[in-house]
């Protein structure tokens, strides 16, 4: 339990870095805790909520968020996201996990190749204005 607690709250603190932290406990609990990929998949989300949740506050006190752009996304991911739990729950568990940890490798290789672009714009929703660090 304690290496939960800890591992728990290593995640968190890289989420709120900014860093993928849903694939790191779901990598957590599927390898180390043994949990199915669909539960682990579940209980990231809620963890998930609570851990942005926290972050969220940050960054909105830093003033960080472009709200067009915010609102944007989640109408269009809304959609996405149900198609996508709906789907997963009709997965076989062995290609879910394949599909995730396939997604993760190639998140992970974009990562490590892609050129630095701090001045990253998103279309209209670019301002002047603030520092997008």
């Amino acid at each position: 339990m304690l290496l939960d607690i800890i591992a728990s709250f290593a995640i968190a603190v890289l989420s709120g870095l900014g860093i993928g932290s849903g694939g790191l406990l779901v990598i957590y609990l599927t390898l180390y805790a043994g949990m199915p990929q669909l539960r682990a998949q579940g209980i990231n989300l809620v963890f998930f909520l609570f851990s942005a949740g926290a972050s969220m506050l940050a960054h909105l006190s830093r003033r960080k968020l472009i709200a067009p752009l915010c609102i944007l996304l989640i109408t269009s991911g809304l959609p996405g996201a149900l198609i996508g739990a709906s789907l997963a729950s009709l997965l076989p568990a062995a290609l879910l996990r394949k599909l995730f940890g396939a997604f993760l490798i190639t998140a992970g290789a974009i990562t490590l190749t892609k050129r630095d672009k701090s001045r990253a714009t998103f279309g209209v929703f670019h301002n002047d204005t603030h520092n997008n660090r």
